[in-house]
């Protein structure tokens, strides 16, 4: 569930012109395979090693994973996120019981988040407590003796966001989604032909009521053979579901509620990709 109230402001730090639509944009584009390169990260699996809904997490950290992958030219070794940092302290961004990408990045922008070597995801909410900010145990570090440290912030890799916003309708989808990168979207899961989907691109027109997951949108296409379009969308129930993780559903027809609700943006910061970039000894 979406823990912002309805009506209430979504936060936002937008320091840069947002893209608009153009007529130019190509009919197909799917950060998956883009001129030979796999832009996009991991599927996760918010369901294991315990049930959780922390699919805002997991679509937050998830298109931001991508975004740093794509600012890296596609030559960094797959980054990914942590959702566990944002479940063990953004408490204001959401829990188990639901969150908001907005918030995880707005928490992002302020702190920065480690990735998954760092602090793998265990999907419970933590406990804050400790004599130390949660900031500070972030990272664990463990040695073969079972051993197991802290390491300090400034000794481990992490990425801060330099903007956020939201973006609402297909239009700002596709122009943010071309010229950026993936986003985090709100929509409706509990329908019968999403819960019982295995490939193939969703028609169902079925309105819905409310928000209830969160997922994150790599790009779209075309079906072959209905000539229709479609969003290529990626799930946090494991590569056993829908398409390796994925599905496809119909474009403009505001299917499970998603075009009609706000996606999350975000940019990683350019200090953190380059710091990225140093410490893996490529050179773009």
């Amino acid at each position: 569930e979406d823990l912002l109230p309805k009506g209430a402001p979504v936060p936002e730090r937008v320091l840069s012109p947002i893209p608009k639509f153009s007529e130019t944009l190509p009919e197909a584009l799917d950060w998956r395979w883009v001129n030979g390169t796999v832009f996009t990260s991991r599927v996760g699996y918010q369901l294991l090693p315990s049930p959780c809904g922390s699919c805002w997490a997991f679509a937050a950290t998830g298109a931001l994973s991508d975004r740093v992958k794509i600012a890296t030219k596609g030559r960094l070794v797959d980054f990914s996120i942590s959702p566990q940092a944002l479940l063990d302290c953004a408490k204001d961004a959401g829990t188990c019981n639901g969150g908001n990408p907005n918030l995880a990045y707005h928490y992002a922008a302020t702190v920065g988040l480690p990735d998954e070597t760092c602090l793998p995801y265990r999907g419970m909410d933590n406990s804050n407590w400790g004599e130390s900010p949660c900031a500070e145990r972030l990272c664990r570090r463990c040695d073969r003796f079972g051993s197991c440290n802290f390491v300090p912030r400034n000794a481990t890799p992490a990425i801060q966001v330099a903007e956020y916003g939201s973006v609402t309708g297909v239009a700002a989808m596709k122009a943010e989604i071309a010229a950026r990168g993936p986003i985090a979207c709100l929509m409706y899961a509990h329908a019968d032909s999403f819960e019982a989907y295995t490939g193939g691109v969703i028609t169902d027109t079925t309105r819905y009521e409310g928000i209830t997951h969160v997922v994150t949108v790599t790009g779209w296409g075309v079906d072959r053979a209905s000539g229709a379009p479609y969003w290529v969308v990626r799930n946090s129930f494991g590569t056993a579901w829908g398409e390796l993780g994925y599905y496809r559903q119909l474009m403009g027809k505001d299917i499970y509620n998603m075009e009609s609700h706000a996606c999350a943006w975000a940019t990683p910061a350019r200090e953190s990709t380059d710091e990225l970039m140093k410490r893996s000894g490529v050179v773009l």
